[in-house]
């Protein structure tokens, strides 16, 4: 009999992709993207079970390497359309099949570096210890509050999204904080359910925060992502107060 799963990671990595080719498996210091978060899962202490859900037969195999199991993704769910709440849901009923004891889920994405394994041990704490139903990694925003943010006009000329009145010193708006493309952490009944915060609906109704620095929240849509990926590796993730010295090992 194998042994009882309560807490699982769920990697989404989709082939192909528009804004970066393949950006899941580009090499960042010569490991590939998806490597990097699979490794955070793998050296989290409360970590049991992690799944790869991809359509991507290249995908299938690194993750393989670094000893994830593959969901197969259908292909009405491995389209440049396809929702994400629809991709979890699936993944979670899978693993659910295999799993019914299963409890926590953490998501985590294909196309980042930016995930240690004490971000996800926290999350499962947080999990267990009943104050929450789900978690997830954000940042505080007030630079990019959306008291500032502006839209262009028909006429070409930019004007207040919002259209509030605010002041410009930052420090007297309320407090705003942004998913970070860390991890998103839940109960299982979450992902079935889908009454979180649009357009997260896949996290639950008390769902709390682990803030991080602005910094850390960057997944990979651009070429200027990968150097920022690069950067983060060699001068943040060293200091983060959930560092692992051997990820890249």
């Amino acid at each position: 009999m194998s042994k009882p799963i309560r807490n699982a990671v769920i990697l989404t990595a989709k082939g192909g992709n528009h804004s970066v080719g393949n950006k899941n498996v580009i090499p960042v210091q010569n490991v590939p993207v998806m490597s990097y978060p699979l490794r955070a899962a793998k050296h989290s202490r409360h970590c049991e079970a992690i799944y790869v859900t991809t359509e991507d037969p290249y995908i299938s195999h690194i993750a393989r390497m670094e000893g994830a199991e593959i969901i197969d993704r259908p292909a009405e769910l491995s389209q440049s359309s396809s929702l994400h709440k629809d991709v979890i849901k699936h993944a979670v009923e899978a693993v659910t099949l295999l799993h019914p004891e299963l409890e926590n889920v953490i998501i985590l994405l294909g196309n980042t570096v930016m995930v240690t394994p004490g971000i996800i041990d926290r999350a499962f704490e947080l999990l267990d210890d009943g104050s929450c139903d789900s978690v997830l990694t954000a940042w505080k925003a007030q630079d990019d509050h959306p008291y500032r943010a502006m839209k262009c006009n028909e006429d070409g000329f930019m004007e207040s999204f919002l259209n509030v009145e605010a002041g410009s010193n930052r420090q007297a708006y309320p407090d705003v904080f942004f998913y970070d493309q860390g991890i998103w952490g839940f109960k299982k009944e979450c992902a079935i359910e889908q009454k979180g915060p649009t357009p997260w609906v896949w996290l639950g109704e008390r769902c709390r925060m682990i803030e991080r620095p602005w910094v850390t929240g960057r997944d990979i849509h651009t070429w200027i992502d990968i150097a920022a990926s690069v950067w983060y590796l060699n001068s943040i993730q060293p200091n983060d107060f959930y560092h692992y010295s051997d990820l890249k090992g």
